[in-house]
């Protein structure tokens, strides 16, 4: 999620002002076993409004703060001087209150700890969404720590022993009631886990603390497996990369300045040695191993949420530009359209039907559909245009699995 700027731009306006000489700003990552505020976060996401503070809340809380939580951990990233990264970055002193904002996110991103709950909940979503046994739970969760140990990720002490950290992380999912267990299951490994619809809401907000480690590669997966050719040629993934990454631009922070092929290069390095893929015998791409046919999907589903929700909105504003200025109705629209996808099965992850993620899907068509279109253009075209999306946005969603 692209942070909010709203006190920030108070202190800088300060410093441009001369009211400060300097600020010193401290990146710090806060994260937590579980939020207390876990309920209204779910509701937001689903389209309700954040109820102002009252003496009734705050003498209801004490029932809140008296039950366990787990662990808080606090990182902190280098302090840097305002004044100092101006003089790095742009002599002049001139910077926009994006960049700045855009900066301090990466650095508290770079030193985010991943926590055992939220690699759990990215493996279940992930690869177990109808269910699982502990030692398929396991496999998934190794095939991203071994990603996290090369790219250098901090993790918490916990996950120094992996297989433990998710036999104390579905304990304590069962005490909570989020997941439930099939306890006698004839002729096989037991329990069997599982997770009933309505609650996959709450791993998700967990999912989506660490997933920026992650989604370089669901781009490259979905790239691979949404081809129809046998052999995938690196031109056609930067270019599918590419437009995942202007795509998501309101929701993940990325690095402007890299190097698409270099980053896409270490992507597909790592999945060459995992196995899933192999070089094309003539060099000029690269096929997905029968491995990677049953492994990549776990990736491609970390970025599968989000593009059913653009999908929807997309579906939604075909026909419908004159209402674009009426946002409330039609964010209504689009949480009546997905719920009834997703009840046809249609929409398959319910995550996506985040009003989070339409509200940042409306902002993605406002601006590179609808402003950017000619004002005397015929509406036909438009709507052309937005299903052009809309097919694209599909044919990535059912990639081959």
């Amino acid at each position: 999620m692209l942070p909010k700027t709203g006190f920030l731009s108070i202190l800088l306006q300060a410093h441009q002002e001369g009211f400060c000489k300097d600020l010193i700003f401290v990146p710090t990552s806060i994260v937590y076993d579980r939020i207390i505020e876990e309920d209204s976060y779910i509701k937001e996401l689903g389209g309700g409004t954040k109820k102002g503070e009252s003496l009734k809340q705050i003498l209801r809380a004490r029932r809140y703060l008296k039950k366990r939580y787990g662990k808080i951990y606090v990182q902190f990233n280098e302090a840097f001087s305002l004044k100092e990264y101006l003089s790095q970055t742009n002599p002049s002193g001139q910077i926009t209150l994006q960049e700045l904002a855009l900066h301090l996110v990466q650095a508290i991103n770079d030193v985010s700890l991943v926590i055992p709950l939220s690699l759990v909940a990215t493996a279940i979503l992930a690869n177990h969404r109808r269910g699982f046994h502990r030692s398929e739970l396991n496999e998934t969760v190794d095939i991203f720590h071994k990603l996290l140990i090369r790219n250098g990720v901090p993790m918490a002490d916990s996950l120094s022993e992996p297989t433990k950290a998710v036999q104390d992380t579905l304990s304590l999912l069962v005490s909570w009631k989020v997941i439930e267990s099939l306890e006698d299951t004839p002729g096989e490994e037991a329990p069997f886990h599982y997770v009933d619809e309505d609650k996959k809401i709450e791993l998700e907000f967990y999912k989506n603390s660490i997933i920026h480690f992650f989604i370089p590669h669901a781009f490259v997966a979905l790239s691979l497996l949404s081809g129809k050719e046998e052999v995938r040629t690196t031109e056609a993934i930067i270019s599918d990369y590419a437009f995942l990454k202007h795509l998501f631009k309101h929701e993940f922070v990325f690095d402007e300045k890299e190097d698409l092929k270099e980053k896409i290069t270490a992507v597909m390095d790592y999945f060459l040695d995992a196995g899933f893929i192999t070089g094309s015998e003539d060099g000029g791409g690269y096929k997905v191993t029968k491995l990677g046919h049953d492994k990549l999907p776990i990736w491609a589903a970390l970025a599968k949420t989000f593009i059913e929700s653009y999908w929807i909105a997309v579906k939604s504003m075909i026909g419908r530009q004159e209402k674009v200025g009426k946002k409330e109705g039609l964010l209504k629209e689009m949480n009546y359209l997905g719920r009834r996808f997703h009840k046809l099965g249609f929409v398959e992850h319910i995550g996506a039907l985040s009003e989070l993620n339409y509200k940042n899907a409306v902002n993605f068509i406002n601006e590179d559909i609808l402003k950017a279109s000619n004002q005397s253009e015929e509406q036909s075209n438009v709507n052309e245009r937005l299903s052009q999306l809309g097919q694209r946005l599909y044919e990535l969603s059912h990639y081959r699995s």
